[in-house]
């Protein structure tokens, strides 16, 4: 087997890469030094064609390719002293046209896996096998690479959780504890190893309880007392790791049962004007969507309503195709995609006004409240119809966002006007759409660019934090592993 290296001076992205990230070629003068040599079969560009007019994100990233190639091809065919394209941050793309080249692939797999390992194994021969490796992020193409001897570079090898978690020293007990707050010069201080905040990230701390208690008089209540989340004063123009505070607003019958739900609660409790977006990457059964729709509930229904209304757009099985012949209007239609709002909003009432299971007539109140809910705050709108829209003084939940394209999840994105707050969640691990993987779909390319923006947060919540039932934690443990 290859040997695993952080930086290969040479490499081949597979199909997968490409179509995943069309920026690859075209990379600005700041960006990252992914390679010093990009080698890429002109085979490609023939399989790129099928699909360049797909209405999906491997459409639009086709026809990205497409372009940028045949400029780079015609910059390469009028140069005189080179055959190769040199990019804004001096990486250099050369394209492999060679017929010869054999294509070891016999079980049928797409010709670009072929490719790609052909041309691989032909830089292994003309630079020396260190130097070269495949991008990708296919676990078939990272399989057939390593079999056969030839080095493999993860796709986005690491994701942004909007979250971390660290041991407090105690010479900041005092610090956190009674003011509330780490300086961004005090963190720095503390931990030195670690990278600098980003705007509306999350500190979970780990402390000693007992010595918080017996040295400085300091009682552990609840969990919301050791996560801080970095904000920017635009008054002070500070930035400081401040304790969470929003989440003291929350009513009784919401309260987060994981430091996840702490963090997510925090930036769902925020006004519309310091987060308007709201990212949630988080595996099922963490009660991501039950947050999300519960806290809404609060903000529309109060006496004083920060929004009008709840704006829901459901996962789309369609991929923005029409929505079909499902009887009834638009909102009928759309309506059945969206159970899980529905199934929060009864549990929302239910939690609210305290009912008791096994009673019919309480049962019947409940759906009657819930209907009632539903016609007054919500409305149900599908992908296709989105186009044009002006989303103002909403709370928009755009849920399992994983089954959405990226050109889908950047279009719906511009539809927040002001007063609005989005919510984008939905669970990576459950990717329906043939076209994307874990970290390609809209819900993952939406965190990865908001990342560190103070217009949004990104919570992400794990396994350990999964609340629905201790099955679905065992579920998860042995099943997705």
């Amino acid at each position: 087997m290859a040997e695993r290296k952080d930086f290969h001076p040479i490499l081949i992205p597979a199909l997968d890469a490409l179509i995943g990230n069309p920026e690859l070629i075209t990379p600005t003068t700041h960006s990252k030094l992914k390679a010093n040599d990009l080698l890429i079969p002109t085979q490609y560009i023939d399989r790129i064609h099928e699909f360049h007019k797909e209405k999906s994100s491997r459409g639009e990233s086709a026809n990205k390719l497409l372009e940028d190639s045949h400029y780079i091809l015609e910059a390469i065919h009028y140069s005189n002293d080179s055959d190769t394209y040199t990019c804004a941050n001096g990486m250099r793309i050369h394209f492999i046209c060679n017929e010869e080249l054999e294509l070891i692939d016999t079980n049928g797999r797409p010709s670009s896996t072929a490719h790609a390992l052909a041309t691989a194994q032909y830089a292994q021969k003309e630079y020396g096998k260190d130097e070269i490796a495949i991008l990708t992020g296919d676990n078939y193409m990272a399989s057939k690479a390593l079999l056969s001897d030839i080095d493999v570079a993860h796709v986005n090898p690491y994701t942004y959780t909007g979250r971390r978690k660290l041991i407090l020293p105690e010479k900041y007990y005092t610090d956190w504890f009674t003011h509330r707050c780490l300086s961004a010069e005090s963190f720095a201080e503390a931990f030195p190893d670690q990278k600098p905040l980003l705007i509306n990230e999350f500190v979970e701390f780990e402390v000693d309880a007992n010595l918080a208690s017996s040295t400085y008089g300091y009682s552990i209540g609840s969990i919301t007392q050791l996560i801080g989340r970095f904000e920017y004063d635009e008054r002070s123009e500070m930035s400081t790791l401040r304790r969470l505070h929003y989440v003291d607003n929350l009513p009784n019958y919401i309260q987060p049962r994981s430091a996840g739900q702490a963090m997510l609660a925090e930036a769902l409790m925020a006004p519309a004007d310091e987060i308007p977006i709201v990212i949630c990457p988080a595996i099922f059964g963490t009660g991501k969507t039950y947050l999300a729709t519960s806290i809404g509930l609060t903000k529309v229904t109060g006496k004083e309503p920060d929004q009008d209304r709840i704006f829901v757009v459901p996962r789309d099985a369609e991929l923005g195709k029409p929505i079909g012949f499902l009887p009834g209007d638009e909102r009928e239609k759309t309506i059945a995609k969206a159970m899980p709002i529905i199934d929060n909003v009864r549990a929302y009432v239910k939690n609210k006004e305290g009912h008791k299971k096994g009673n019919a007539k309480v049962a019947d109140n409940i759906n009657e409240r819930v209907v009632s809910l539903l016609e007054k705050y919500f409305e149900f709108a599908s992908i296709i119809n989105m186009g044009g829209r002006s989303l103002s003084n909403s709370w928009i939940i755009y849920d399992e966002a994983q089954d959405m394209e990226r050109f889908q999840i950047n279009q719906l994105m511009k539809r927040i006007g002001d007063g609005s707050k989005m919510i984008i969640t939905g669970d990576p691990n459950q990717v329906n759409n043939k076209h994307m993987n874990y970290y390609s779909n809209g819900l993952m390319y939406a965190a990865t660019k908001m990342a560190g923006s103070p217009y949004a947060a990104v919570v992400s919540m794990f396994e350990s934090e999964i609340t629905r039932s201790k099955a679905a934690r065992e579920i998860a443990r042995r099943l997705d592993h």
